[in-house]
């Protein structure tokens, strides 16, 4: 290395491996590499991936300059399209952020010439674009992958023909679909999707159900409408909603896997939950957040389904209330193995007066092997849980308690005395203290 020193390796390397190394930068990087030599000069023209991004120019610009920066990168993002060479185009990325407020009268011209050189994956911000996808956007023959973040929340309301026969993969981040017809068409025209993020989306005023016959991975983050989504082989669904819970509704569940629910800034889960948890009663995993974990307990005259599969339980925001509800998931959940407590075992202002285990706690049988409890501080209501819990986990391999930052180091000394001598059923349980 030291007597060839100055060798330029990277120049030595063959073409084909050069041409992806350089798929791999912002576009505004592989054209900066045409000066390096005269073979380097026309190797960003080959690149399969086509990475836009307006914040690379304006930069600091103040307003004065804003309109200059805007039409340099119009005028860049033309010039590499048309000298772009014959190879197909497998990734278009556009982030028009600081663009995001003066009309750009290009952008669908842009959209097409990507759409035009066959592209895999289009991923758009677009701001507050009037007009600005092209019909042709919704009418690719190559499109696996569609990525659409509007800042303003763009309409696609009254869609034309929706046609994207190859599309695996939808993310829609603050897009409107307020007509009911237009909701049908757009997703029966996406009738092999696999996985659908929709985050921020509003959707029609009246009651809309959807099929989605392939869809296997589902994201739905504070949407609002009337829609419901039929996904007979959905595996993954995280749910995230918050007031007025009018949303994105999910029916036909017998196949989850995995659910996360997370319903914000509310001490009651809507009912749109209620119909979730209730559906997925085959899950393997649960992920239960902030005031979902209420869904644990009896809603209304009807019992919680047993979950016969379920073997991973995850929930925050433990109360005195909350052990009453996990003792009936307990219950009725005979294959569970992993029991974490996201937010500790109990909240800081609940006492040991208002828990009576004898009374409230009956005794359980259950297959757990690991218990993890997190922000844990060692109160003495603490240690009466993790008693309670050991003398019924018959089988308990793992109890992992992580430590909250507000332990002082006489505290910590003190729980390290006092754990071993917790009495436990399992003889196989070891008691593990670490740090966060």
């Amino acid at each position: 290395m030291r007597d060839k020193g100055n060798l330029d390796r990277i120049s030595s390397l063959p073409d084909e491996l050069l041409v992806n190394i350089l798929s791999s930068l912002p576009t505004l990087s592989a054209v900066q590499t045409s000066i390096l030599s005269s073979r380097w000069r026309h190797f960003y023209t080959l690149t399969r991936n086509l990475s836009f991004d307006d914040r690379e120019y304006f930069g600091t610009a103040s307003l004065a300059q804003s309109e200059e920066r805007r039409l340099s990168f119009e005028r860049f993002v033309d010039g590499v399209l048309a000298l772009h060479g014959i190879s197909p185009i497998h990734k278009f990325s556009l982030k028009l952020q600081r663009t995001s407020d003066f009309d750009c009268p290009h952008l669908p011209m842009w959209i097409t010439a990507a759409i035009l050189k066959g592209v895999q994956h289009l991923d758009l911000f677009i701001g507050k674009q009037p007009n600005a996808l092209p019909s042709c956007t919704f009418d690719c023959q190559t499109l696996t992958a569609l990525d659409i973040f509007a800042n303003n929340g763009y309409d696609l309301s009254a869609l034309g023909l929706v046609c994207l026969p190859s599309l695996r993969t939808l993310k829609l981040n603050n897009i409107k679909i307020l007509d009911g017809d237009s909701v049908n068409r757009f997703f029966v025209g996406c009738s092999h999707l696999k996985e659908l993020y929709l985050h921020f989306c509003r959707f029609t005023t009246y009651h809309v159900c959807v099929s989605a016959t392939e869809l296997r991975t589902l994201n739905i983050i504070c949407c609002n409408g009337h829609l419901v989504i039929d996904a007979p082989k959905l595996l993954n669904l995280l749910h995230v909603c918050m007031p007025p819970f009018v949303g994105v509704g999910v029916k036909n569940l017998c196949s989850l896997l995995s659910v996360e629910l997370c319903p914000l800034l509310t001490s009651k889960p809507p009912q749109i939950l209620h119909e979730i948890i209730r559906g997925a009663n085959n899950a393997r995993e649960l992920i239960l957040k902030f005031s979902a974990v209420q869904l644990l307990t009896v809603v209304g005259d009807n019992p919680m389904p047993t979950y016969s599969k379920l073997e991973k339980l995850q929930h925050g925001y433990c109360c005195r209330d909350t052990w009453k509800y996990l003792m009936v998931w307990l219950k009725n959940s005979p294959q569970l193995k992993t029991i974490i407590f996201e937010k500790g075992l109990i909240k800081m202002d609940d006492t040991e007066d208002e828990l009576h285990l004898d009374v409230a706690f009956p005794p359980f049988s259950s297959n757990v092997k690991t218990i993890k409890v997190h922000q844990f501080r060692g109160r003495k209501l603490e240690l009466l849980l993790l008693k309670y819990l050991l003398e019924n986990a018959g089988v308990l391999q793992r109890l992992i308690l992580i430590k909250d930052d507000t332990m002082e180091m006489m505290q910590e000394l003190q729980v390290r005395k006092e754990l071993p001598l917790l009495p436990r059923a399992s003889t196989y349980c070891t008691i593990e203290l670490i740090e966060p």
